[in-house]
């Protein structure tokens, strides 16, 4: 217990004294001893560039992103064969910016250029609509929008560009099914309804967390019981 408390306070000083963090290196413990999971890599601007896991004896999925003048332009997700030093491309999307439309364009693409879907975001204050064309069963290298599954999201935010609210539709269901937030300084609950099985939770934050939202991190962690972090920094 002691141990974990000194890993969230040497963490919590690191990441307080330097916000311009380069990596952040997960390790899972194991009885005695420590074997790397993941790390992801951030440039100076704070963006996540790069995310890589290990673990795997098979294949390790590996995650690259890449920015332009602040806006991520492309993702790619490949699985990396160490025995032939390869990463197989499984798929990667490319986005466009539309500023004068207020548009962000998102096509998802399989490893042979298929498309899977393409996806639309407009926000305008607190309200975002994301609206999706899928071939999700079928991609295709020539989208037809008449033979796309159609879905649409209606996500709201506070004050503070949390998530508080989101509307799913789909096409073959009269009605959506709703996603409902709400935080304190300890956690958030979420509800779910208008669906077969109707939950709310409740997520506690870990003291990570909690530094994670602060900065702004794009980074998951884990808890400290089973995981160790190792932060390096510019």
């Amino acid at each position: 217990m002691r141990k974990s408390l000194l890993q969230i306070l040497i963490l919590t000083i690191i990441i307080g004294c330097s916000p311009k963090i380069k990596s952040i290196t997960e390790y899972k413990k194991n009885e005695n001893h420590l074997s790397k999971n993941r790390i992801a890599e951030l440039d100076k601007n704070g963006n996540k560039f790069l995310e890589r896991n290990y673990g795997n004896q098979r294949s390790n999925r590996i995650e690259r992103i890449e920015y332009k003048n602040g806006k991520k332009i492309k993702e790619t997700d490949c699985d990396y064969f160490e025995k032939q030093d390869t990463c197989v491309v499984r798929q990667f999307s490319v986005y466009e910016y539309l500023p004068k439309e207020n548009l962000k364009i998102q096509t998802m693409y399989e490893a042979d250029s298929a498309v899977r879907f393409i996806r639309k975001y407009r926000k305008t204050g607190d309200l975002e609509v994301i609206k999706t064309n899928t071939w999700e069963m079928f991609p295709t290298k020539d989208p037809d929008l008449e033979k796309a599954m159609k879905l649409a999201d209606s996500v709201f935010y506070d004050s503070k560009g949390r998530e508080i609210k989101r509307l799913h539709y789909n096409e073959d269901f009269e009605r959506p099914w709703i996603e409902e937030y709400q935080y304190s300084d300890n956690g958030y609950t979420k509800k779910i309804s208008g669906t077969r099985d109707d939950t709310t939770q409740f997520y506690k934050y870990s003291e990570l967390d909690k530094i994670a939202n602060k900065r702004d991190i794009d980074f998951e962690f884990r808890d400290t019981v089973n995981y160790k972090y190792e932060i390096d920094y510019y």
